[in-house]
């Protein structure tokens, strides 16, 4: 790997670690004013040093030297505004899901297990349409972020959960003048693909501790264990607990992932 890259590489890994300029230095036994430079693309490093650095960052230089393609490459750093809008947008509908979830979960658990909707009908439509188009955008969140990563198995669990969503949400709304099936067999049905759906999203979402740390991999141990409750059924109540965390710091996730994608276009833009 070549200058200026191997400086922005080393900035990340630095970063990623959370240590400043002068902790590495510390550990490296070297001048801060070297640390700066490489940094900068100004200097290449020796062999030795540039071994030490890693090895302090926890990076192995052979991983260094192969080539990036199969991680960013195919990403078009070009449209990173649009992409940026996209994810924004996404982690803030991913604020209002989480508030109104509480809400809905309300409402549904008077209609379903009271047998008292509290609401009129028009509003409980109105927010089920809420709660589903913020879940859905939400979610496309994690669409462009697997395009960006090259993470299929993130956009394959995301479109996953937002057919579930759609086609169990349109039957609550439909339900409320033409019950089709049995409460019980909707509820076991709905809990086994949301379980399904949530293993294969929690499982993407470690796939993404390389670039985004160990916040990915709580997030999408959070999600595995909520699924493994929904998919068991009896035991849905304590996914749903599970879930608070794991939707929380999804949200995060997803606002770091927008920091990246912001700053790797300007530094490749400046690198150009």
């Amino acid at each position: 790997m070549k200058q200026p890259e191997l400086g922005r590489k080393i900035s990340e890994l630095r970063k990623q670690k959370g240590f400043t300029q002068e902790e590495l230095v510390e550990q490296c036994n070297i001048n801060v004013r070297t640390i700066q430079r490489i940094e900068a693309g100004e200097v290449m490093p020796r062999s030795f040093t540039l071994k030490t650095i890693l090895n302090v960052l926890g990076e192995d230089l052979e991983n260094l030297k192969k080539p990036e393609s199969t991680t960013f490459e195919n990403f078009n750093f070009e449209e990173n505004k649009s992409s940026i809008f996209y994810i924004k947008l996404a982690w803030i509908c991913g604020l209002i899901y989480f508030l109104s979830g509480f809400v809905e979960f309300a409402v549904d658990y008077a209609r379903f297990y009271e047998n008292d909707l509290i609401i009129s009908n028009g509003t409980y439509i109105s927010m089920k349409f809420i709660v589903m188009f913020t879940y859905i955008y939400f979610l496309w969140g994690f669409v462009v972020s697997g395009k960006i990563f090259n993470n299929y198995l993130l956009k394959i669990g995301a479109f996953f959960l937002i057919g579930t969503t759609i086609l169990f949400h349109v039957y609550d709304m439909v339900s409320l003048y033409y019950e089709l099936f049995s409460l019980e067999y909707i509820l076991v049905i709905q809990s086994i693909f949301c379980g399904i759906g949530y293993f294969i999203f929690g499982f993407a979402l470690l796939r993404l501790v390389k670039p985004m740390g160990n916040i990915s991999q709580i997030a999408g141990g959070f999600q595995i264990a909520s699924s493994v409750f929904f998919i068991l059924v009896f035991l849905a109540w304590l996914g749903l607990i599970f879930l608070i965390p794991a939707i929380l710091l999804q949200i995060v996730l997803l606002y770091k992932i927008e920091e990246w994608v912001k700053n790797e276009g300007e530094s490749r833009f400046h690198g150009n």
